[in-house]
């Protein structure tokens, strides 16, 4: 199963390995096939099995992010048309001031929100606290 996952979440993970050999990230958390890599950028992305988070990250930062790899696990090859780049794009205009509404009302943040709440209320809290620091 772990192979198959592989191929079908390939072109995030690829991307993902790439930012980590740039950034050079320090793993911080696993969460199943997922790893959690402290990075020097204020932001946060989620690529595949590749998550980058602040070194002063929140849990629901964590979460949010988190809800992006499920989205990832879900959409297989079309993640970086239907949520990565529109995602990335709204991060942008966001972050400019071009976007009046709340980060969160964009379909892609909107739904890794709802991913993240799920497990709000489950023992995958109790399993996220177990930090590699």
């Amino acid at each position: 199963m772990r192979a198959f996952l592989f191929i079908w979440e390939f072109p995030q993970i690829v991307l993902g390995f790439i930012i980590l050999l740039f950034t050079r990230g320090k793993l911080i958390r696993k969460a199943g096939r997922v790893r959690v890599y402290a990075w020097p950028l204020s932001s946060s992305i989620s690529l595949g099995w590749f998550c980058f988070v602040p070194a002063s990250h929140s849990s629901e930062v964590l979460l949010h992010e988190l809800g992006h790899t499920r989205q990832s696990l879900y959409l297989g090859p079309l993640y970086l048309f239907v949520i990565g780049i529109p995602s990335f794009v709204w991060a942008v205009l966001f972050s400019l001031g071009t976007v009046g509404r709340d980060y969160h009302a964009f379909y892609t943040e909107r739904w890794a929100e709802r991913l993240a709440d799920r497990w709000k209320s489950s023992l995958f809290l109790l399993y996220l606290s177990n930090s590699l620091s």
